[in-house]
């Protein structure tokens, strides 16, 4: 059986995907399987992942209809077979060296989840972000992950056996934050985590206009309703990390068209006076961000400026 199972949820990305597989292909470390799942693609993606595994054994391909990327990921983790598993992004790539570094991390470790930093590339410029949980304590991580600590499966190797011992899938009612719950739900039990103070994952900011995190959209907002309505009703759950998420998913249907204003005060209702309170003054600014997208380089380069601004006040 391979180490490692390198699952790619793969959906309307043929413009990138080649160079994600490349980068896959060209690890230093060979003791891995692919196993990539085409989510009912309608481009060219389906094609290029059935080249792959055509000119490389390690690489297997699944194709199904379309279910949502936690269908696709939760697909790909029943059919891994490796001691450890890792997703990538189809529109991303990974350092040469990605996973020998975090395998032997864990072997070295004995961890049952090596976390590392990433770079992300947004317009061209690249931003490392450091992603140091602070503290190996299983439970410190699980609250991090509230905070500071991305969500992502992608840059974090994970023992396989996990997801059978405790009982923990992909849900199939997100769309958005499914990695996100997945890591928290391992992180609530006594594992061992480790952590590698490299950028190996390379992000590539909204590089995909068809990935639903890119977009605001009811679904998505549906999504971290669900996600935080799971652990809004979890026993003995600390109700205080969710403060973060919920003044996301106020600030989504705030973004939402169409929504009324009686359905806007009835999401997260217990926070409706913080999130004026943070946003009031930010509204027409959120719009300005938003018109960005459409717009030339200079323009948006002055909108990506005064939203960084807006994030520092935030945190105050």
């Amino acid at each position: 059986m391979p180490k490692i199972s390198v699952i790619v949820a793969v959906y309307q990305a043929g413009k990138y995907l080649q160079k994600c597989l490349d980068s896959i292909r060209s690890q230093t470390f060979s003791d891995f399987e692919v196993v990539l799942v085409d989510d009912g693609s309608k481009d060219t993606s389906g094609q290029i992942c059935d080249e792959y595994a055509s000119i490389d054994s390690r690489f297997k391909v699944i194709h199904k209809e379309n279910g949502g990327v936690a269908s696709a990921r939760q697909l790909g983790l029943e059919l891994s077979e490796g001691d450890y598993v890792i997703h990538v992004d189809p529109d991303d790539w990974i350092d040469s060296e990605m996973l020998g570094k975090m395998y032997r991390n864990a072997v070295e470790k004995k961890s049952d989840m090596v976390i590392c930093d990433f770079m992300k590339h947004v317009n061209g410029r690249c931003f490392e972000f450091s992603q140091n949980p602070g503290s190996l304590e299983h439970q410190i991580v699980m609250q991090n992950f509230f905070g500071s600590l991305h969500g992502s499966c992608c840059n974090k190797l994970i023992k396989r056996c996990l997801f059978d011992k405790f009982d923990i899938n992909f849900p199939q009612n997100m769309n958005v934050w499914e990695d996100l719950f997945v890591c928290i739900k391992l992180t609530m039990h006594d594992i061992r985590v480790s952590y590698i103070p490299e950028p190996l994952y390379h992000y590539m900011c909204s590089a995909n206009e068809n990935s639903i995190v890119a977009s605001i959209s009811r679904r998505k907002l549906d999504s971290m309703l669900s996600f935080i309505e799971y652990f809004d009703k979890l026993d003995g759950f600390d109700k205080s990390l969710l403060i973060r998420r919920k003044i996301e998913a106020k600030r989504m249907a705030f973004l939402l068209k169409k929504m009324k204003r009686k359905e806007f005060y009835e999401i997260c209702p217990d926070i409706n006076d913080l999130y004026y309170a943070k946003f009031s003054g930010f509204r027409k600014l959120d719009h300005l961000i938003r018109f960005s997208l459409f717009c030339s380089w200079p323009i948006s380069r002055l909108c990506f400026s005064l939203w960084k601004i807006e994030s520092l006040l935030l945190r105050k």
